[in-house]
């Protein structure tokens, strides 16, 4: 299973890397070569995000209440993380600024403007990246996709020091 994470890796980040284009254009008010094109974006978000899903529910052991971005990008080091959690702010705001009612630049005979790439590229670039922290986070740390348990056998979360359970100290894992 590891081995399948790679493609869809690569495949986030050069989605990410043609969302941040598309974003840099958007923000110059220049629309990219290809015009409508470019939303094929949209679908290759299903792409990347349908594996990253199910390693994030294998990460978090189908449990949704539990749900935690730390365990999901535990494999992730400090910068990519922050970097995620700023990208998920930043598409926000982005989104609401670019459909702020101002009128941008349309292409010569095409229907979409600066502002709605504005705002479509700023979310695909959050989708697409967190696609690609995840991934990264599982293949980092492969570990995490295995059910873990205390001494005692009780099924428990990766990041506890003692079973819920039973109460038995979790030695640390080392990986």
């Amino acid at each position: 299973m590891i081995n399948l994470l790679i493609p869809f890796m690569a495949l986030a980040a050069i989605g990410f890397l043609m969302s941040l284009t598309v974003h840099i254009l958007a923000l110059a008010g220049t629309l990219p070569p290809g015009g409508e094109a470019v939303f094929g974006l949209h679908i290759g978000i299903f792409v990347v995000w349908l594996p990253a899903v199910l390693v994030s529910i294998r990460l978090n052991r189908g449990q949704r209440t539990r749900s935690s971005w730390k365990q999901m990008l535990a494999g992730c080091p400090n910068w990519m993380r922050y970097a995620v959690m700023g990208l998920f702010a930043y598409a926000f705001l982005n989104f609401f600024i670019a459909f702020s009612g101002q009128e941008h630049s349309r292409g010569h005979g095409s229907g979409i403007s600066t502002a709605e790439l504005r705002g479509f590229s700023g979310h695909w670039m959050l989708f697409y990246g967190m696609a690609f922290c995840i991934l990264f986070s599982a293949l980092r740390k492969p570990w995490l996709l295995s059910i873990a348990k205390c001494p005692a056998g009780h099924e428990v979360a990766h990041s506890d020091t003692f079973c819920p359970t039973c109460g038995k100290a979790i030695p640390p894992r080392n990986a």
